[in-house]
């Protein structure tokens, strides 16, 4: 990738390793895991879509993890009403937090884990003849009937006083959908190869270069084809519903997006 990127740069040098001493290699390990970060934050790619159990770290007063309501106690939102932070708001308070995942690039979705049959919540017979297992949807916990978990990602401390990047929501064993911090080219998609040697080009062009438009046509290339990867990526994805309308989850007659106990994509929410 590396070599790639300085070609379309013109500089006619290449590099056998990111270590060596070269100024090319020392441009390319400078610019290369942002680059990498910053194209992945770009879209859902498939490639780096990764799902995880969420590494609990705080539970409110009362939840089956802290029924005794011992802290550390997620964060309680400050606001106007509540400027100090101290008095828990039932609205804006969250139950659970969560870690940030360390490989995690970007958030997608959080979800409710499937909930097997004789638990509590309204269980939906889904389509008969293709699917037999009654889905909760978790009326019964007060979640929100609507097509996306809610959470929020805030900041936090960890118990030596750092600052940690945490996720807020009232999911209980929550399920993290996100991107992965994936650095490895024979996992990524061509498309989005291609886009990326453009994309780093134009971040080695002002280390080894110095020239300013031929940043910026590189990276509106980069973008150009980082457009065409994202179609092409979606359109190898499964189709499946990213919106349940109104009228059809007040009738319960279809399973909401998000709660579904088979695999779907719907993480269409990056303006694509």
């Amino acid at each position: 990738m590396c070599n790639r990127a300085l070609s379309v740069i013109g500089t006619r040098s290449s590099i056998a390793s990111m270590n060596e001493a070269s100024t090319e290699a020392q441009a390319c390990s400078l610019h290369f895991e942002q680059a990498c970060r910053a194209m992945l934050r770009l879209a859902p790619w498939s490639f780096a879509r990764a799902t995880g159990s969420g590494a609990l770290i705080a539970a409110s007063a009362g939840t089956p993890e802290n029924q005794t309501g011992i802290v550390p106690i997620p964060l309680v939102p400050v606001s106007a009403a509540n400027p100090a932070g101290t008095i828990p708001d039932q609205i804006v308070s969250w139950s659970y937090e969560y870690a940030w995942p360390q490989d995690c690039v970007r958030l997608r979705q959080v979800r409710n884990p499937f909930t097997p049959p004789a638990t509590s919540g309204t269980v939906v017979p889904l389509w008969p003849g293709v699917l037999s297992s009654p889905l909760d949807m978790g009326a019964a916990e007060g979640l929100s009937l609507s097509n996306r978990v809610p959470y929020q990602i805030s900041l936090d401390r960890d118990s030596f006083g750092n600052r940690i990047k945490v996720i807020l929501t009232n999911i209980e064993s929550a399920l993290l959908i996100y991107t992965a911090m994936i650095d490895d080219p024979n996992l990524w998609d061509d498309e989005f190869s291609e886009a990326f040697v453009y994309a780093l080009g134009s971040h080695l062009v002002g280390a080894l270069i110095g020239d300013k438009q031929m940043d910026k046509d590189l990276w509106g290339k980069a973008q150009m084809l980082a457009v065409q990867a994202r179609a092409v990526d979606a359109n190898e994805q499964p189709l499946s519903p990213n919106h349940t309308p109104d009228w059809i989850r007040a009738r319960y007659g279809f399973p909401l997006t998000g709660l579904m106990p088979y695999p779907v994509d719907n993480d269409s929410d990056f303006g694509f």
